[in-house]
């Protein structure tokens, strides 16, 4: 019974950050098991098998190779985890709202890959609506709470970049899958209306988020990696369309150019505004000392 109190009183002693601190990695810890189960690392089905992951499901499918892209997403993640337990981060406002974002992001991706692994392609549809609004509510916090230090936002921001463009990817070709696979066509307007449709989305959306900040380049490069390999398989994969492999690489082009473009304008206009402090800073000129050497010969 006393030892029972004593937890007890230990787990009230407990900060509100410390408790968001372990949070965030067991969610972590939690979600790279699960993933490691889904792919078939400890003797299950591999989630790459499913029919709903070919890349001849839609004509916005992209190739199986494309899904690698979660190596460097995770790798995100843990930095995260490890940058939140820094001192420094202890108390940080950005971490204190942020973390139970992530945790609830990671909670998210593990739902959908389990309801993608057992085919409930319903659920899935709704866990991944989910998760790319709890992602767009992270890049909101972001750009609230600017990172501090180009080691914050390396940790901090390019993950959580990365997380969201490949989201709002996987919403456009996920989305695409199950509607192919359950022959829905709304309206009777045909697959590659609909994959200009999708692709059109993906693109405004994209370019939105990319707009926002010093110009989100981790969610642009996401969006693009998924694009490339949809051209790929456009190009030589099945089924093979030359418009829609066109439609594809013009909607990489647009993403990259918006976010680029962006980042260069908000650069240029702070190096103006620091040139503007610098010469504010410098003594004014007096001409009056400089005297003319033809008064003494007058």
């Amino acid at each position: 019974m006393s030892a029972t109190k004593g937890a007890a009183a230990n787990v009230r002693s407990w900060r509100v950050d410390q408790i968001r601190r372990n949070v965030v990695t067991l969610a972590l810890i939690g979600c790279l098991v699960a993933t490691a189960s889904v792919v078939g690392v400890f003797g299950g089905p591999d989630i790459r098998d499913q029919a709903i992951m070919a890349p001849d499901r839609s004509l916005v499918s992209p190739g199986s190779y494309s899904i690698f892209l979660w190596a460097p997403i995770y790798l995100g993640l843990i930095g995260y985890t490890v940058h939140q337990w820094l001192p420094s981060q202890q108390d940080s406002p950005r971490h204190r709202g942020l973390g139970w974002i992530v945790t609830a992001a990671m909670l998210l991706t593990l739902g959908l890959a389990l309801s993608v692994q057992s085919s409930e392609l319903a659920l899935s549809l709704v866990l991944l609506g989910l998760l790319l609004g709890v992602l767009l509510l992270s890049l909101r916090w972001l750009n609230h709470w600017s990172a501090a230090t180009r080691l914050e936002g390396t940790l901090v921001d390019t993950p959580l970049g990365l997380f969201l463009g490949w989201t709002g990817f996987t919403a456009l070709t996920h989305t695409a899958a199950v509607l192919s696979e359950q022959s829905i066509d709304w309206l009777g307007a045909g697959g590659f209306v609909w994959a200009l449709v999708g692709l059109g989305v993906l693109v405004i959306g994209g370019c939105v988020v990319c707009s926002t900040d010093r110009g989100r380049i981790a969610v642009a490069l996401a969006i693009v990696w998924g694009l490339g390999f949809i051209l790929i398989e456009r190009l030589i994969g099945q089924p093979m369309s030359l418009p829609a492999a066109a439609v594809t690489a013009l909607a990489g082009f647009l993403v990259l150019i918006t976010a680029g473009s962006r980042r260069h304008r908000i650069d240029h206009s702070y190096r103006r505004a620091l040139r503007a402090r610098q010469t504010a800073a410098l003594p004014p000129l007096d001409l009056a000392e400089d005297e003319d050497p033809w008064d003494d010969e007058r």
